[in-house]
């Protein structure tokens, strides 16, 4: 359990919101809400806002603000992950810099590329790799070190035309079919 000191600093002095507490200790939100009421820590009301971000934190000023939300395309929770304050700090941030919202659920423009650890993947390579040497989305996986899927929505995301499920049959195919015959 959380010690009452801690709990204290980031729920009262910090005021930082129940579930960002939980994903800094890497316990359940509910663990933070037993610990409140074991340590007679008074919840806050219902739509409580912070105070203002603080001033020393340069990822919170106008600038950074919208790079990160409107040209990046970060998510509020990304935004305050990065600047270590609630997502309600970020959020009345956005509204104090008359920042617009997007809408829910609005998809994101196709990055240019994708980061694997190390490896990076763009469209063109990826178009080579899957089309024109025939590797599959596992292969291409496994070289880029990350799960299948990943791949699978990078193609989906660049509109790259996916190969039908089973054997192929181009003339390579046949060509080897010939050969062990």
């Amino acid at each position: 359990m959380i010690d009452e000191d801690k709990l204290q600093r980031l729920y009262i002095a910090e005021q930082r919101s129940i579930r960002d507490i939980a994903a800094i200790e890497h316990v359940s939100t509910r663990s933070i809400y037993d610990a409140l009421i074991y340590y007679c820590i008074p919840r806050r009301p219902s739509g409580f806002r912070a105070k203002a971000a603080l001033p020393g934190n340069p990822l919170l000023d106008e600038q950074t603000l919208r790079q990160l939300y409107l040209v990046e395309q970060h998510t509020i929770r990304d935004i305050a992950t990065l600047s270590g304050v609630s997502t309600r700090v970020v959020y009345d941030a956005l509204c104090r810099y008359r920042i617009p919202r997007r809408a829910a659920r609005q998809p994101r423009p196709a990055s240019a590329v994708i980061t694997f650890g190390t490896s990076v993947l763009d469209k063109p390579n990826l178009q080579r790799l899957y089309h024109e040497e025939g590797q599959s989305i596992a292969a291409i996986a496994a070289s880029m070190s990350c799960a299948p899927s990943r791949i699978r929505n990078a193609l989906v995301r660049w509109d790259i035309a996916r190969r039908r499920r089973g054997r192929r049959n181009d003339s390579q195919t046949s060509a080897e079919a010939r050969i062990t015959h």
